[in-house]
């Protein structure tokens, strides 16, 4: 999966004056739940790459006119003369099917994506803490952009729930999702910190509370 000098850049950490919390883990493991009690309790700003995804294939943009000339009506919602809207869940379907496309489209993807977290930080640098929320944050090499990282820990049976309950799929789709991205034991080793969240009784609250100080 790794070479020994990429397995020495996930040890990297930021080491700036601002605080910045890096929190990864699997798809459907509550990351964006997690940092946006974060954000209610702390008011801490939250960077969140998924976003930034998601800005990168609006309609017309440079990314989205290319993922379109790739898949054409496979994959469009609507249509009008000047106006073609991604079915994201139909490329979702692609990509998860077939790891040579999930490359292509995370290589178009990510320049942009490290494009706006780069101008975000900067948006915000006069914070003293800012939360990042990379589900890609040791694939694509961000653990220099964070002076810790908190991975949120899930059990694969609970992932499968949720995935099937939000993006209405079957248990199998929901298992070549998960298991199209790195296996959560490799990255946790390489996580400053993890917190628990495999049941619907938000137990993580507590976890969290305790590790800032709430």
């Amino acid at each position: 999966m790794t070479d020994k000098k990429q397995t020495n850049n996930f040890c990297l950490r930021w080491t700036g004056k601002q605080r910045r919390i890096g929190i990864t883990g699997g798809i459907a493991s509550g990351k964006t739940v997690i940092g946006d009690f974060l954000f209610q309790t702390k008011q801490w700003p939250i960077l969140d790459a998924d976003l930034y995804a998601h800005e990168a294939l609006k309609p017309e943009s440079e990314i989205s006119k290319q993922v379109l000339l790739r898949y054409g009506n496979k994959i469009i919602l609507n249509s009008t003369k000047n106006h073609q809207v991604i079915d994201r869940k139909a490329l979702a379907q692609i990509i998860f099917q077939n790891n040579y496309e999930k490359d292509w489209l995370e290589e178009i993807i990510h320049p942009f994506v490290n494009k706006r977290i780069e101008e975000d930080l900067e948006k915000f640098k006069s914070n003293s803490i800012i939360v990042l929320i990379i589900p890609l944050l040791f694939e694509q090499n961000y653990t220099h952009l964070c002076s810790e990282i908190l991975y949120i820990d899930c059990s694969k049976e609970k992932q499968i729930e949720r995935l099937q309950k939000r993006n209405g799929i079957s248990i199998n789709e929901a298992k070549q999702r998960i298991n199209a991205q790195w296996d959560s034991c490799f990255k946790k080793q390489f996580a400053d910190f993890t917190i628990t969240n495999s049941t619907d009784d938000e137990s993580w609250k507590e976890e969290l509370n305790n590790l800032y100080n709430s």
